[in-house]
């Protein structure tokens, strides 16, 4: 783990990534995926990013090169160690090791699905299909 004095002072980073884990998410969403995964683990779904606010034409104002490096470097992230520990360990509102067997075993070796990303009339259109469970970790 790099400390954030070390980061701020090392700019040798090949990208300043802006997640740098997959449990840098609301913690609903992890629960959600538990139960998912034990419900409807293969479930094929598409989601898609939408832009509501059209006017601002992100694919104007954001270098598709520097998405898809953010983009890769999130395919690229596993659960750690330390954050496996974490998860299996901690006690959350009151309840011990609140996510299943399985699911560890599942979450720790997840790589999350592609992606597929394009331009249209200034926008971005990126969506991610597969698993319900590994598709929902997109959002």
């Amino acid at each position: 783990m790099v400390d954030i004095a070390t980061r701020v002072w090392n700019h040798k980073w090949r990208i300043d990534p802006i997640v740098r884990s997959l449990i840098d998410t609301d913690f609903y969403k992890l629960l959600m995926c538990q139960s998912i995964h034990r419900y409807k683990p293969n479930t094929q779904v598409t989601f898609s990013l939408i832009n509501r606010s059209k006017h601002i034409r992100l694919a104007e104002l954001i270098d598709e090169g520097e998405l898809r490096e953010q983009l890769d470097h999130i395919r690229s992230l596993s659960l750690s160690r330390g954050e496996s520990t974490w998860l299996r360990g901690n006690t959350f509102y009151g309840k011990r090791q609140m996510f299943r067997s399985d699911f560890m075993e599942w979450f720790e070796s997840l790589r999350l699905p592609d992606y597929h990303l394009e331009k249209r009339d200034g926008q971005y259109e990126l969506t991610f299909e597969g698993s319900w469970p590994e598709v929902m970790l997109w959002e």
